[in-house]
């Protein structure tokens, strides 16, 4: 990496999360450099008028940044694969390419893995080169661009398409907290350092951030630490200046969260056969 990746938490079950204050938060630590925003809403606390639902805020805070990326929560867990495509999918369309997805963490049944893998291959259930939009010929989208996924395993049978285009991304970002689903991942978030070596082996594709306690402790940290990068609670809009101080212009902006991250672009799966 260039520079160290930065990525805030946002609790939008805090007190003080009202839009104001999110919008706030958001351009502050765009304008500090920092990478992507978790917006957080799986803390199990008592619902007050601060909270938001982490979709929801994140088309909102799209359309008032330009370039940091929102990474948003895990969905319920009975959402169905379909519908969690769907959102991300229009979410990284409305905010040009700026989506990722927090999937979870390990379960022992294998469920989330499936459900990344199931949602991955609705998001190329069209070829990037679909949607032709061609007034002269009446062809609005090529029927052969079009793929069913046919889906049967052990927690889901999805037959799909999808009925979103492919996002800007390919896939929107990938994150998961631990290292049980490494492979499957973009981004692995890791509470302990003695499972990078863990995850550098299972997924050396991955960027790998540590957790700070805070944006005070966050600046030496970032120093010294041995992942990719790091993630730091954000409460306030003076927290990202805590973490890189008021002269630092931050990671040049890039067009996608997948170029800021220096992720490769994931080819459609069907690209090959009708290429």
């Amino acid at each position: 990496m260039s520079a160290p990746i930065l990525a805030g938490r946002i609790d939008t079950h805090a007190g003080h999360a009202t839009f104001d204050t999110l919008t706030g938060i958001a351009r502050a630590a765009e304008r500090a450099g920092f990478d992507a925003l978790i917006l957080d809403d799986s803390t199990p606390a008592a619902a007050g008028p601060g909270r938001f639902e982490a979709t929801t805020l994140a088309a909102a805070l799209a359309a008032v940044t330009d370039h940091i990326g929102l990474i948003v929560s895990a969905l319920p867990v009975d959402q169905a694969p379909y519908h969690v495509a769907r959102i991300v999918a229009s979410l990284d369309h409305l905010g040009r390419g700026r989506t990722g997805w927090f999937a979870g963490t390990d379960d022992p049944q294998g469920r989330t893995a499936e459900l990344i893998e199931v949602v991955r291959g609705l998001w190329d259930s069209f070829d990037d080169d679909a949607y032709v939009h061609d007034r002269a010929d009446g062809l609005y989208w090529r029927l052969d661009a079009m793929h069913r996924l046919d889906h049967r395993g052990r927690h889901f049978d999805v037959a799909g398409p999808l009925n979103v285009a492919r996002p800007p991304q390919g896939h929107p970002v990938v994150a998961v907290r631990g290292p049980g689903l490494a492979a499957h991942a973009d981004l692995v978030l890791l509470d302990d350092p003695a499972d990078l070596c863990r995850v550098r082996e299972q997924a050396p594709h991955a960027k790998v951030l540590l957790t700070a306690s805070d944006a005070a402790d966050a600046a030496d940290l970032l120093a010294a630490s041995p992942a990719d990068g790091l993630v730091v609670p954000l409460c306030d809009a003076q927290d990202p200046l805590r973490v890189t101080g008021p002269a630092t212009p931050g990671r040049a902006a890039a067009p996608t969260l997948r170029d800021r991250l220096e992720l490769r672009r994931p080819a459609g799966r069907y690209a090959t056969a009708t290429a």
